[in-house]
């Protein structure tokens, strides 16, 4: 048996708690679960732990909910 684990978190934004309605925190949940899923998978599967990060982190940067790549794309616009 294999044992492993993966961490994710959605970023460093704010969220301003009035302005998060019980529908948009079930979006955020499910962007999460599904990030952590997908990662997952690629560990139980037999992949690499950068192959899992990888595949976290497409999950999360294709999600409008997350700004994961965001900053690193104004950076690179600016080379």
């Amino acid at each position: 048996m294999k044992n492993f684990s993966i961490v994710i978190h959605g970023g460093a934004g704010t969220l301003v708690k009035g302005m998060m309605t019980p529908a948009l925190e079930t979006r955020y949940k499910a962007a999460l679960q599904l990030a952590l899923d997908e990662g997952y998978n690629v560990l139980e599967t037999g992949g690499t732990a950068t192959e899992a990060v990888e595949k976290a982190v497409i999950v999360l940067e294709d999600s409008p909910l997350f700004n994961a790549a965001e900053k690193q794309k104004r950076n690179l616009l600016k080379c």
